[in-house]
Formats: structure tokens, C-alpha cells, sequence
């Protein structure tokens, strides 16, 4: 590892353990019960008491103004440390100025993590995930800062946690000036690494020099910051008691403001990234982000610098926090954020298995003492044994769950089979069954990419649907039908150097053998699909050769026997016994030429072999205009059609130009015959008032279904009411193969 990988390293553990010895001592110290939540108060400090039944003699909401007969405002030192068990006059403004007893003891913890177990629990969280990331990818310049943020946070927020008595603001010493250095200090670089990080995960480009620089100095801003303010609150402040408390106001103003342009770089980033996967890992992180900063900053910092008090307790602040660590999270798993699953998934089981035994415990432990009236020691012993005895079938608990969560029906292959069963019960259209099944295969076992490739008569596979991309090696399972090859279903490893467990094969190999039905109906559907294209196509090719043959041979040939025997008619006197018999003739041939053309015109419309299919279907445009206003766009010169195509393309856009001009009401249709990648769209729209959805499906509308179906097309329509109606049909030229339509079908 590097040396600038490791100094966030170096940095995180300097403010862990500058927060364990500072809660430690903050712990160790004698207290009065009390806990100080630091603002400006020009004459004292208004403190919470969490366990004002321990005989502390304060309460919570009274303001201490002086200690041991001198004022707070004197500054730390003016009062002696005293021996635990004395009883310390204190100066408090109730309703009215009184002088309370206080007993000093040690602080009991018991109560200090009941008061602020969310905050507990939302930094264990962070720093678990955060340590996880950077353990695995060292080198992602997100993490580091990551790191930093959630050392910071932690070991800050433990000795806030462990709290700041009263007597402290009196007496002074180093439980004073440790609680600070966290408070002030190490708060402020966690909030620069916050800034940090957001620009590192957000940039293009996080190892350019460029960006580098930008989070240095994102580093820098809070505590800079910070420094800054306290030279100026020390010439603000009337007394050290004072300088104290607008050294707290500034410190709640600086974390607003990060927060604040945290969420804003963000944004920003997000909406000028035009990268699809980075824009799904940066959404599901900012959406976690945002939720934590509108609710940190209106139900905290926002309330606590304009009025001095806030709407939500103390302790429920870190747990407006935890949507941050839910969007890494949700990003972890659908998105593959620093590619860390495998440890992902032991660090969300132990994470969840603590935070859970944590609130379980304060919870419990509250309920022994509060409602059975036990004491502190025997309801601790008591919830340890429980807790002990939870463990195991906990973590099973939690182990399955993310399990679950982040592998699918690995480990339920019923569930899974039963899943894949329902999702193709509900699919309608054979083309949807195979992305159907790739999708679910996917979803049930949690893997990046799933293929299915079909083998044709030689034995070659291609692939026929795919979901995803593959990260990792591709296991192949090959799919069977009654002992013969049809298939194969490719599945992905979840990441690089986590192959796919023997499990996942197993699952993979009950999988496959249902797939492989659903596989065969769909090749059985489209060598029926196929079948009939090749038969509409060499019907269609057949027609158009007989009626070239009729119309360049036959009818001449007809019209030339007509036309030589009217003139031998002529030639023969009127009395002859021939005359009779070429007027005959002549009339039959007349009749016979007139039945050809008819048979002409019934095989395949004239005008496709005159005018092409534009021109064509333009003339049949122009006879049935009338009042409408029909516009037909397309080239004079289409590539080469086969005949199957010419005639479904003619006949569905006449078949739609008329509906129009019959039913719709419309000033305006527009067709657009339009070549494309392997075959050709007709598309006709008109602005009319669409189509009745109470009135059932006509003739034509089926007709237009079925052209396109016999050649291996799709055809769609919509309307609205008031919107117009748009019919749509992609014909492939490739006739007997699945068509590749570009366009969309919507």
C-alpha cells in the first residue's frame, strides 16, 4: 500500500483513539450527573440530566450559573476538583435563583448510551461500512476520505456520548480540553473529509491533479474554518464561559454549511455526469444523502442557531444520519459500488447483529430498572446473559436475511424455481419469454449478467437475450431438451475473484432444466414463425412470376388472336361461313383478355410493378384524399423488396390511410415508408380524434395484424382520444429469420 493510502489510515486511528482516551477520562472523572449541551448563554449552561433519579440534585432544563460559590463565567479552574462523594453547592436559575446540593460521583454509562444510543448506533454503522471499503479497495479515491469521515464521527461522538458534566466548565483540566479536542477538532476534520469525499466519488477524473488539489483543500475548509472563528469569538466573547459557547454556535454553523455543500457539489455533479452507471451508484448515494442533510439541518442545526433550542432529542441526530449509510448500501447492492460485495455482506450481517444487541440491551436494561426496580448491576448481568443466549440465532437470523438480500434464492432453490414458474405463467408474448427468464435468473440469484444462447442445426450457439454484464468468469449451463442440445444459459460471476459458489451451480443446473422447456417452446414457436414466413414468401414470389407471366405473355398473346381475327373478319364477305366464326373468335379473345387482367389485378396489385411502393401507395393516397390532406414521405427507390414485403408494406398502408380517411375525423395523415437495418417501417399518423377504446377491434386493424405477422413483423398501434392514432409496422427483409428490429415497437 502506498504511503498516500496510508496516511487516512494514519489519520483515522489518531481520532479513534484520541476519542477512546478522551471518553475514557470523560468516564473516569468525577460528575455531577449532568450533561452540557454547549451554546451561547450569556450568564450559564443549561444541562440535561439523563438519570435524575441517581440523587444528583439537578434537573433536566435548569441553567447552572456558578459552582462551589463562584461563577461559571470566571472560567475553568476557578473551583478545586473535589473528592468523589462531597456534596458541592450549585447556583441554578429555576423558576426562581436557588442554591442546590449536588453529590459528585462517577458517571454511570448506563444511562449516557440510552440517551444517545441513535447517534451510537449511526457511527458503528458508518465506520464498519467505511473501514469494510477501505480494507478491500484501498486505492478508490473515495474511500480514504470515507475513513477519515467516519473516525472522525466516532470517536467525537463517544465522547460527547460520555458527556461533559457541569463541574467541568468549574474545575477545568484535561477532561475539559479532551472533551473539546473532539468536539471542535476532530468534529471539524470529519466534516472536511466529508467535503473530500464527496468530490472524490463524484469526479470524472478523482486522480487527476486537479481533483487532488480540490479535496486537499476540502480537508481544509472546516477546521480552517473553525480556527478562524475562534479568534474571533474570542474577541466577541465577554468571558471564557462565553468564548465556549460561540465556539459550540460556530461549530453547529460549519456543519450545516457542509452538509449544505455537500448535498449542492452532489447534485451538481449528478446532473452534469452523463454516465449511466455512475449516475445509478451517484443517485441511490445522494437521495441517502439529501434525506440526511434536510433532516440533521431542520431538525437540528437550523432550530439550535436561531433559536437556541431544537425539536428532536439529542440522541435521535445520528439516526438522521443513517440514510447516507443505507444509499452506499443500496448502492453496494445494486450497483456494485467499489465492487466489494463478499465483504459487504459479512460486514452488513456483524453490523446488524451489534447494532441490534446494542438497542436491545438499553432497551432492555431500561425496562428491568425502570419497570421492576432492579438494580443497574443485576439488570446489566441479567441482559448480558440474554443477549449471549440471542446471539447465535441472531446472526443465523441476520445471516439469511442479507443473504437474501445480496444472493437471491441461492440458498431457497423452490423459491426460486416457483419464482421463475409464476414469471413465465405471466408473460403473454412468446419474444418476451426469454428476457423473462434471463431477468428473473438474475434477480434470484443476485449475479451481474445472465445470457441464454440458442444452438441452431450445427450445433453453433448465439445469443438470444441477455441482462446485465458480466464482471466476472461466466459459468455456461447447457440447456436440454429430451437428451438434445438446444441451449446454454450463462451465468456470471458476481465479482472478479468471487467465482460462483457450488451452491450457485447446483441452483444454476435445477434452473436450467425448467428454462430449457420454456427455452424449446420458443424455438418450436419460431420455426413456426419462420415456416410461415418462408411460405408467404415463396406464395408472394410465386404470384408476382404468374402474373408477369399473364401480363407480358398471355394477355398479348390474347390481344393479338382478338386483334388478327377481327382483321381476317374483315377481309371475309359478310355471306361467308367463316365471317361468323372469326367474329367469334374475336369476342372470346376480347372476354379471355378481360378475365387475365382481372386474375392480374387479384394476384398483386398493379401499381407495385409500375410505380414501386411509394408511388403506389401515394396514387392509392391521392384517389382516397378528399377533403383530407394525405402525405406519403418515403425514397422513389427502395432497395430491392422481396414481394411478401412489398405487398404487406402496400396493403397496411392503404388499409391505415383509409381507417383515417373513414373514421377518424382527421385534417391531416402523413405515411412514411422508411428503409432501416434488415427490412422497412410504414408509419402512418393522422391528428384525428383515435380510436374508440370501448368499441372492439375491426376487420382492418386484424388484417393489418396479420400482413405483418406472416412475414415475420410486428405491428402496433396507439391512440388516444383527442390525440390521433399512429399504426406502425417494421416488415423484415430477411424472410425466415427472427427479424432485428431497430425502431421502437412502442
Amino acid at each position: 500500500m502506498r504511503r498516500r493510502y496510508r496516511a487516512p489510515a494514519a489519520v483515522a486511528i489518531v481520532l479513534v483513539a484520541l476519542g477512546a482516551v478522551a471518553t475514557a477520562v470523560c468516564l473516569d472523572a468525577p460528575s455531577d450527573g449532568s450533561v452540557v449541551r454547549l451554546g451561547w448563554r450569556p450568564d450559564g449552561v443549561v444541562v440535561d440530566v439523563p438519570a435524575p433519579a441517581g440523587g444528583s440534585g439537578l434537573r433536566t432544563g435548569d441553567l447552572v450559573t456558578g459552582v462551589a460559590g463562584r461563577l461559571l463565567a470566571d472560567g475553568p479552574g476557578a473551583v478545586a476538583r473535589p473528592p468523589l462523594g462531597t456534596t458541592v453547592p450549585y447556583d441554578v436559575a429555576r423558576e426562581r435563583p436557588a442554591v442546590v446540593a449536588v453529590r459528585i460521583e462517577r458517571p454511570d454509562p448506563y444511562p449516557l448510551v440510552l440517551t444517545g444510543w441513535g447517534n451510537l448506533v449511526f457511527v458503528v454503522a458508518l465506520a464498519g461500512l467505511a473501514t469494510a471499503l477501505y480494507l478491500r479497495r484501498p486505492d478508490e479515491p473515495a474511500t480514504p476520505p470515507l475513513l477519515v469521515l467516519s473516525a472522525g464521527l466516532l470517536g467525537s461522538t463517544f465522547t460527547v456520548a460520555a458527556g461533559l458534566p457541569a463541574l467541568v466548565l468549574a474545575t477545568g483540566g484535561p477532561q475539559l480540553w479532551l472533551f473539546h479536542l473532539n468536539a471542535i477538532g476532530a468534529y471539524s476534520i470529519s466534516w472536511g473529509a466529508l467535503l473530500a469525499f464527496t468530490i472524490a466519488f463524484t469526479s470524472r477524473h478523482p486522480q487527476s491533479p486537479r481533483v487532488r488539489a480540490a479535496t486537499t483543500v476540502a480537508y481544509a475548509v472546516p477546521p480552517a474554518g473553525m480556527a478562524l472563528w475562534s479568534g474571533v469569538a474570542a474577541l466577541l466573547a465577554p468571558h471564557p464561559l462565553g468564548w465556549l459557547g460561540l465556539l459550540h454556535t460556530g461549530q453547529t454553523a460549519v456543519v450545516a454549511l457542509t452538509l449544505a455543500t455537500g448535498t449542492i457539489w452532489g447534485f451538481v455533479s449528478y446532473r452534469g455526469n452523463r454516465d449511466a452507471v455512475m449516475r445509478g451508484r451517484m443517485r441511490w448515494l445522494l437521495a441517502g444523502a439529501t434525506a440526511a442533510t434536510v433532516l440533521g439541518i431542520a431538525g437540528w442545526h437550523l432550530p439550535e442557531l436561531l433559536a437556541g433550542a431544537r425539536p428532536l432529542p439529542w440522541g435521535a441526530l445520528g439516526l438522521s444520519g443513517l440514510p447516507f449509510v443505507a444509499g452506499i448500501g443500496v448502492a453496494l447492492r445494486r450497483h456494485r459500488l467499489f465492487d466489494i460485495e463478499r465483504l459487504a455482506n459479512r460486514s452488513l450481517v456483524y453490523a446488524s447483529v451489534v447494532a441490534i444487541l446494542v438497542a436491545g440491551y438499553a432497551a432492555v436494561v431500561a425496562l428491568l430498572v425502570g419497570g421492576l426496580r432492579l438494580s443497574q448491576t443485576m439488570a446489566a448481568a441479567l441482559t448480558a446473559a440474554g443477549a449471549a443466549l440471542a446471539l447465535a440465532p441472531l446472526r443465523n437470523l441476520a445471516q439469511s436475511t442479507v443473504n437474501r438480500v445480496m444472493y437471491g434464492d441461492r440458498h431457497d432453490p423452490a423459491g426460486a424455481l416457483t419464482r421463475l414458474g409464476s414469471r413465465l405463467q405471466a408473460v403473454l408474448l412468446p419474444a418476451d419469454v426469454l428476457p423473462a427468464v434471463v431477468e428473473t435468473v438474475a434477480r434470484s440469484l443476485r449475479v451481474p449478467y445472465v445470457a441464454i444462447d440458442l444452438a441452431d442445426a450445427a450445433g453453433t450457439c448465439r445469443e438470444a437475450a441477455q441482462h446485465g454484464v458480466a464482471v466476472g468468469a461466466v459459468h455456461a449451463e447447457p440447456l436440454r431438451y429430451h437428451g438434445t442440445l438446444i441451449g446454454r444459459l450463462r451465468v456470471s460471476a458476481r465479482d472478479s475473484d468471487e467465482p460462483l459458489d457450488p451452491i450457485d451451480l447446483r441452483l444454476i443446473a435445477s434452473l436450467a432444466q425448467q428454462v430449457g422447456t420454456a427455452v424449446q417452446a420458443v424455438r418450436l414457436h419460431d420455426d413456426l414463425v419462420r415456416s410461415r414466413a418462408e411460405v408467404v414468401a415463396s406464395r408472394e414470389d410465386e404470384r408476382r412470376r404468374l402474373r408477369r407471366d399473364l401480363h407480358d405473355g398471355l394477355g398479348p398473346t390474347l390481344a393479338a388472336i382478338g386483334l388478327k381475327a377481327g382483321l381476317a373478319a374483315r377481309a371475309v364477305p359478310a355471306e361467308s361461313a367463316a365471317r361468323p366464326l372469326l367474329d367469334e373468335i374475336s369476342a372470346e379473345a376480347s372476354v379471355s383478355l378481360t378475365d387475365v387482367r382481372r386474375l392480374v389485378e387479384a394476384l398483386r396489385p398493379p401499381a407495385l410493378d409500375e410505380l414501386g411502393v411509394v408511388g403506389a401507395i401515394r396514387a392509392r393516397a391521392s384517389a382516397l384524399a378528399g377533403d383530407m390532406s394525405i402525405e406519403v414521405i418515403g425514397p422513389e427507390q427502395l432497395p430491392v423488396l422481396p414481394a411478401a414485403v412489398e405487398t404487406a408494406a402496400y396493403r397496411i398502408a392503404v388499409e391505415a390511410i383509409t381507417n383515417a380517411v373513414r373514421h377518424s375525423g382527421a385534417t391531416r395523415c402523413t405515411a412514411t415508408i422508411t428503409p432501416v437495418n434488415g427490412g422497412v417501417e410504414v408509419t402512418v399518423r393522422d391528428d384525428g380524434r383515435g380510436l374508440d377504446p370501448d368499441r372492439p377491434a375491426g376487420i382492418g386493424l386484424h388484417s393489418m395484424r396479420e400482413r405483418a405477422a406472416e412475414v415475420g413483423g410486428t405491428w402496433s398501434v396507439r391512440s388516444a382520444r383527442g390525440d390521433g392514432t399512429r399504426v406502425r409496422a417494421f416488415l423484415p427483409t430477411s424472410l425466415g429469420r427472427e427479424p432485428d428490429d431497430p425502431a421502437d415497437p412502442r
